[in-house]
């Protein structure tokens, strides 16, 4: 059977997994450098949290839709190949994301953290694998009966997507329950009460036939990332509202912003970064933890720029089309630093409230825009490279 992915492609991703896990481990060192045991392990607990909410965003984003469902389709893959390929595609997410426990963590509370991470992460990939099945049955009104009926009772309860999509919600907040849930057991009861409590939630199954879920949730997802304004109400980017940018740039930065947004909205982990750094100065956590905050923002708002390499993000001819790699590199060098005045600005307040030294408003904005450009000119480079090679 053919093999989908070029060697280049499988050591260009193994080589991106191990540059995130070398950054997650550095940022988690950094995070627990001046703490004592009992805050270590309070903090792998709050950090799991925060990793719970991280897959339960993103479960759906990495998985669906496939990139290869096409190819995939031609071959007549089988149930249990596509398991396996789905299960390699979202399996280093929980692995990296168990990094924090393994370095922050002293003795049990290592076990519990990476342990708590996994399941959370299995979860995660059994309910998203589900979706599609789930979906079909509400759009058939077969489901979801006693939302439809909380929603004629009382419309403002009713969630800002079209009712098929409401699976998708429910199984966010499923997510986060079971992390939040698994940190504070281990509050409570410690880690034998964790370990206990992750059992019984591994024991969960998919349900259903793989490829028939496969296809279905790829079908949902490809639909809802397509259209933007059904799938969560929002309008998409508007032109006018580029106006930052350059005009000869405009084009390509306008495109850029409106594929990036269907495919994963970055605005709403901006306000959760920007809120976990206001957190993390007000609170008075440890210098290596406030550091670790604004380094995360960083890194994820720009590494983000990524996903515009994708080919169902930005196709390969459009990106052609519309400019060549000097473009599309200064296109997504701005596309980064739009993310950087929300963080000025939270840097600012922060002056004010917290005492920071002004030299850090200077200092963040310099690594701010440092990594934009390295990122831009990375993710430049892998996109223009992959149509290179889809051509060849």
């Amino acid at each position: 059977m053919m093999n989908l992915v070029s060697p280049s492609e499988r050591w260009s991703r193994i080589a991106g997994w191990a540059v995130a896990a070398l950054a997650v481990g550095a940022l988690s060192y950094i995070a627990g450098v001046d703490l004592e045991d009992g805050a270590r392990a309070r903090m792998v607990r709050y950090i799991g949290i925060l990793v719970s909410a991280v897959m339960a965003i993103g479960v759906t984003h990495v998985l669906f839709p496939d990139p290869r469902r096409r190819a995939l389709q031609v071959v007549n893959a089988s149930p249990s190949r596509l398991r396996r390929r789905q299960v390699r595609r979202w399996a280093p997410i929980p692995l990296i994301l168990s990094i924090p426990a393994l370095v922050i963590g002293k003795g049990w509370i290592i076990l519990e953290g990476a342990f708590a991470t996994i399941v959370v992460g299995w979860v995660a990939f059994v309910g998203a694998s589900e979706l599609g099945p789930q979906v079909r049955k509400w759009e058939s009104l077969k489901g979801g009966r006693w939302y439809r009926a909380l929603y004629s009772w009382a419309p403002p309860l009713r969630f800002l997507v079209p009712d098929p999509l409401v699976p998708g919600i429910l199984l966010t907040g499923q997510i986060f329950l079971v992390g939040s849930g698994l940190a504070i057991v281990g509050q409570v009861g410690g880690t034998t009460a964790v370990l206990a409590v992750a059992i019984v939630a591994t024991a969960r199954v998919i349900s259903v036939p793989f490829d028939r879920a496969f296809w279905m949730s790829n079908a949902v997802w490809a639909d809802a990332f397509r259209q933007t304004d059904s799938a969560d109400a929002r309008d998409p980017v508007a032109h006018d509202s580029v106006y930052w940018a350059p005009a000869s740039f405009r084009p390509s930065v306008w495109a850029g912003l409106v594929s990036l947004d269907r495919r994963f909205p970055l605005g709403r982990v901006a306000a959760l970064g920007l809120a976990l750094i206001a957190v993390a100065h007000l609170a008075g956590l440890s210098a290596g933890v406030r550091f670790a905050s604004v380094a995360l923002y960083i890194v994820v708002l720009n590494g983000a720029v990524v996903l515009t390499a994708l080919e169902d993000v930005i196709p390969g001819a459009l990106e052609v089309r519309l400019g060549g790699p000097a473009r599309w590199t200064a296109a997504r060098f701005l596309m980064n630093a739009r993310w950087l005045p929300p963080l000025l600005v939270i840097r600012l307040l922060l002056v004010w409230l917290a005492d920071l030294p002004w030299g850090t408003l200077v200092v963040w904005a310099a690594v701010d825009l440092a990594v934009a450009v390295l990122s831009a000119v990375l993710v430049t480079f892998i996109a223009r490279l992959r149509f290179r090679r889809a051509l060849a």
